[in-house]
């Protein structure tokens, strides 16, 4: 027969249990399952174990799901139509901006003997304010299906032409981790035939950390005039594509431009 002492232990126990129950349910579980567990030991070891079969322990247990990460997204149209974009680097105590934008113009023009659309394509490249480097270029393609042909590129004085041996488009579907050419050509001194360069351009697709954005950065590796020429343009695809960052040589010092955006396409 238990002693007049135990019944009353018995019943403080099973108060403090009650209480502790009542206070899982009424409080944030994901905040307090780690330290209520730990109480629950602590309680138990106090009234004997859970021997006896006299109490009964309710244990909360909550795991909050893993995020959704998207892994997969129709590719973007193209041309794209990327607005006037600030992106900011620094390097070696200088401070650097870009202004970089991407926009589809009216009508058709000539050219390489065809008649093509067009995109004006625009960088500038400032240090600690003081203009440092200008370049437009005008890429010209055919539409419906999207084909690039070449382009006309004005870079601090110096025009070059550029045109593609060959092209491969982007698949219907990026998928992250996969990645693959999308093109090569010839540079060329303006309105001639005298070859100054070559450029490869590839693709990869990497996942963002929600469920309705990739990443897709594309990337341009070759030589003009002897320099060598090595960037990566990354565009986030939410939708119509946002410009994320730019990796670009500077005065042979390869920068990375990143837009002040850094993650606002999740807001």
């Amino acid at each position: 027969m238990r002693s007049k002492t135990d019944i009353n232990s018995q019943l403080r126990c099973a108060i403090t249990l009650t209480l502790l129950r009542w206070h899982a349910k009424t409080t944030l579980r994901d905040v307090f399952h780690v330290t209520f567990s730990g109480l629950l030991l602590t309680v138990l070891t106090a009234c004997g174990g859970g021997g006896g079969g006299a109490v009964s322990v309710f244990t909360a247990s909550q795991s909050n799901p893993p995020p959704q990460i998207l892994q997969s997204a129709p590719a973007p149209q193209e041309p794209f139509d990327i607005t006037s974009t600030t992106l900011g680097a620094s390097s070696g105590g200088n401070s650097y901006t870009a202004i970089y934008s991407e926009t589809p113009n009216q009508g058709t023009t000539m050219f390489d003997g065809q008649e093509a659309n067009s995109s004006t394509i625009s960088l500038t490249i400032t240090e600690n304010g003081a203009p440092l480097s200008t370049e437009i270029d005008t890429a010209y393609y055919l539409e419906s299906p999207y084909q690039p042909l070449g382009m006309n590129i004005s870079a601090n004085g110096k025009q070059f032409d550029f045109l593609y041996n060959s092209t491969d488009p982007l698949p219907s579907t990026l998928t992250a981790g996969n990645s693959g050419p999308l093109g090569s050509g010839t540079y060329y001194m303006v309105n001639t035939n005298d070859g100054i360069g070559s450029l490869t351009e590839t693709y990869s697709v990497a996942a963002w950390n929600n469920s309705s954005t990739l990443l897709l950065t594309t990337y341009a590796t070759g030589t003009v005039n002897g320099q060598m020429v090595n960037e990566a343009i990354t565009y986030v695809l939410n939708g119509e594509p946002i410009l994320s960052s730019i990796e670009i040589m500077v005065n042979g010092t390869q920068l990375t431009f990143m837009s002040a955006c850094a993650g606002c396409w999740d807001d």
